[in-house]
């Protein structure tokens, strides 16, 4: 036997494990995939960007909502019901203004932008959002 071929046993059997080992990592792609498409899908936005997001993006926006609804459960607990009169409003406001709104976290992360963002930077709301205001 030649000290330099490696045994037909070893290689057949190196070569399972390569295999092996390639169809876990697939699969652990696959289940990770869901995760970020079941994730994007609970996101507020419309489904034609949700499923466009790549990963970055998801957990970007993702983190963004979860600080966001994290400010306003502070906020409900010492607010009256809004009337469907003032939400109407409020959101008219913006429109008046010609402006957009934009929230900022304690570290300068803009964790909201209102929808006519676009209309004043020509920039679309999500790929905004998450990124730094400062």
């Amino acid at each position: 036997m030649d000290a330099g071929v490696v045994p037909e046993k070893k290689r057949v059997s190196s070569e399972r494990r390569k295999e092996k080992s390639r169809d876990a990592a697939r699969c652990r792609r696959g289940k990770e995939s869901e995760v970020f498409y079941e994730l994007a899908q609970q996101l507020p936005l419309p489904h034609s960007v949700s499923s466009s997001l790549d990963k970055a993006s998801i957990m970007r926006l993702t983190i963004s909502y979860l600080r966001m609804r994290k400010l306003l459960s502070h906020d409900e607990e010492s607010m009256d019901e809004e009337s469907d009169l003032e939400v109407q409003l409020s959101s008219s406001y913006l429109k008046a203004l010609e402006g957009f709104l934009m929230v900022l976290s304690e570290d300068g992360d803009m964790i909201y932008l209102s929808e006519n963002v676009n209309k004043c930077l020509g920039l679309a709301q999500f790929d905004l959002t998450g990124h730094s205001g400062v």
